[in-house]
């Protein structure tokens, strides 16, 4: 695979030694991926909106003008059908639950081992969601929040668009899938979050992403 061809891993994290390490741990995945670093959310916005082919993004809560989970939020709204992991020194519960209910597709703590960090990486590619053991040892989410953090990136996905106000064609056309595979998502999703309508769905979860978009 040529260089113009490689689907590319976006770094957004204002250590430089830190991307060095996520730079490793792409390589470690596979040499064909092009890596791009940038050190604040503005540059991070940059690549996504000039590149079409980024395959990943991994994402800093810290870094400038990230304005807490908004900036997860921004790259969310700018790339929906791109996995974010969310890279951190923190490892409190409440704050891994937000991210991922805020649109992560994982959830890495900077604690975390190279080789775990290569597994966590390929379990998200794979379509997977990635959450450290520690996000379950606090008691205080809601069913809501809990169901949200158990979705697919695919998932996830489809519940923003459905949030968003678009049927099940459009949904089908924006991901390039077919029908009947969005009503499998939208079931799923029912399911997760624990309702019987799309319209129970769309109207909790929109509550929550609100509330969290103001944050």
């Amino acid at each position: 695979m040529s260089d113009l061809a490689a689907p590319v891993f976006l770094i957004a994290d204002d250590h430089p030694m830190f991307r060095e390490a996520l730079h490793g741990v792409v390589d470690e995945i596979s040499s064909s991926y092009q890596v791009r670093e940038v050190p604040d959310l503005r540059q991070a916005k940059d690549v996504i909106d000039r590149l079409a082919d980024v395959e990943m993004i991994f994402l800093d809560l810290n870094m400038p003008d990230m304005n807490g989970f908004e900036g997860l939020i921004t790259l969310r709204n700018a790339a929906p059908a791109t996995p974010i992991v969310v890279v951190s020194a923190s490892e409190e519960a409440e704050t891994i639950r937000e991210a991922m209910v805020c649109g992560a597709s994982g959830y890495i703590p900077k604690s975390l081992s190279k080789s775990d960090m290569v597994a966590a990486v390929r379990s998200v590619l794979e379509g997977g969601v990635f959450v450290p053991p520690q996000a379950g040892n606090d008691p205080g989410p809601s069913d809501l929040e809990d169901g949200i953090a158990k979705l697919t990136h695919q998932q996830r996905v489809v519940l923003q668009l459905l949030v968003s106000g678009q049927s099940n064609k459009l949904i089908a056309y924006e991901l390039g899938t077919v029908e009947s595979t969005v009503k499998a998502h939208v079931s799923a999703i029912l399911r997760k979050l624990k309702v019987h309508s799309r319209t129970q769905a769309v109207i909790k979860a929109s509550k929550i992403l609100a509330v969290l978009s103001r944050a």
